[in-house]
């Protein structure tokens, strides 16, 4: 099982070079518990977050590291021009050596579209997300020195080149963000997987989509234990539960406060929001406290024993393999993120090192009627130490 940090970079002070070097010092102590990767979000002019370009901060932690992965969840493809998209990343892969993984979205937070000029675009940024990963797919897969032309509704582009190129061939791992069945396509059909997370939904709703996105996948032919659906979860352990909430608190409750601040919501919803919307008004109706976050499971605090037994019920349920650790929310005190990344590595990631793949349980009862050709005859891990063969019944 796979176990990574995560960062937005919130900065309520506004202290952004102590910020920016705690997390460059968080990642190196990461990197020497053991933790598997670190994954990068872009936002872009607000509290909520202060990684405008999480390809520069990919480039210094590749520089200061040599083994870990470097996620990005995600870049916002609605955003920026895409070719300069597959080009800064492409340097990040080249620099890192091959350690990217490159995570996908379309973005939600109204005023991101402002800042950045694309306000119109918000409306249609299915259609514009959708166009702008073909090209960026297609400058880092087509023939060396060919010239690459693509021609949709919102993206003109005649004759262009990559240079560089990814080390990783023919592309690095793809994971895309999504809380919704239309991008079950682009999963099925080019073989990437999904990043999920339970910040805007309880984690029952989480669990329920992750089994039905796996169903449905299955059903389209993918190997289930191939399935890499990373969770993002905010996390901050303690020595004991009352520790863990008394300096989780503070942090939290001002993360939420500004995320329900920046989310679409009223009669101004971009068509495709409505979700969001809904999440602001059950926060303005208190579902947002600590008590009903942790009640939700919309993040674990508490003790390192407790999130042991809430990851093996999510193996259980769901299949988590992989599991990124949000750890560094609202702005946590370094020392308290250090010591929650040190009772994590100390007490959680040996307990799950040799955690092999699950099938979620719902999908493991339903085998017979699921399976197909291409997984016939394996054999599936169930409880741990068991295995089960699928027939030809």
């Amino acid at each position: 099982m796979k176990l990574s940090l995560f960062y937005v970079l919130e900065s309520p002070d506004r202290d952004f070079r102590r910020a920016y070097e705690e997390m460059l010092s968080q990642v190196e102590i990461a990197e020497r518990l053991g933790f598997d990767g670190v994954w990068l979000a872009e936002h872009h002019g607000s509290a909520y977050g202060s990684m405008p370009s999480p390809q520069v901060a990919a480039a210094a932690i590749a520089s200061r590291t040599s083994r870990i992965r470097i996620g990005i969840a995600v870049s916002n493809l609605t955003l920026a021009w895409p070719v300069r998209i597959a080009e800064d990343y492409a340097m990040v892969d080249v620099i890192s050596g091959g350690r990217l993984d490159f995570g996908v979205g379309r973005g939600y937070q109204p005023h991101e579209f402002r800042a950045m000029g694309v306000a119109d675009k918000q409306d249609v940024s299915r259609e514009v997300f959708d166009e702008a990963f073909q090209i960026v797919i297609g400058l880092w897969t087509k023939a060396v020195g060919e010239p690459y032309t693509f021609h949709g509704k919102h993206f003109h582009i005649d004759g262009v080149d990559c240079r560089p190129t990814p080390v990783q061939k023919p592309t690095p791992p793809i994971y895309v963000a999504s809380i919704s069945p239309e991008t079950f396509d682009l999963v099925a059909d080019h073989g990437h997987d999904m990043l999920v997370t339970p910040t805007l939904m309880t984690l029952p709703e989480l669990n329920g989509f992750v089994v039905n996105a796996k169903r449905t996948l299955m059903h389209r032919g993918r190997d289930p234990l191939s399935l890499d659906f990373p969770m993002n979860w905010q996390i901050h352990l303690a020595d004991d539960d009352a520790q863990a909430v008394a300096e989780a608190r503070p942090c939290l409750e001002w993360y939420f406060e500004n995320v329900m601040s920046a989310v679409p919501q009223g009669e101004s919803t971009p068509a495709g929001y409505e979700r969001y919307a809904a999440l602001a008004e059950a926060a303005a109706e208190g579902a947002m406290s600590l008590t009903g976050l942790r009640e939700g499971g919309v993040c674990y605090v508490g003790d390192p024993d407790g999130l042991i037994r809430e990851i093996e019920i999510l193996r259980e349920e769901t299949g988590l393999d992989h599991l990124i650790c949000w750890m560094r929310f609202g702005g946590m005190a370094h020392e308290h993120v250090v010591k929650s990344m040190e009772l994590l590595a100390e007490h959680v990631m040996p307990h799950f090192a040799d955690a092999p793949p699950l099938i979620p349980r719902a999908l493991r009862e339903e085998e017979p009627a699921i399976a197909n050709d291409r997984f016939l005859e394996r054999e599936f891990p169930h409880e741990e130490g068991e295995t089960h063969e699928l027939s030809r019944g």
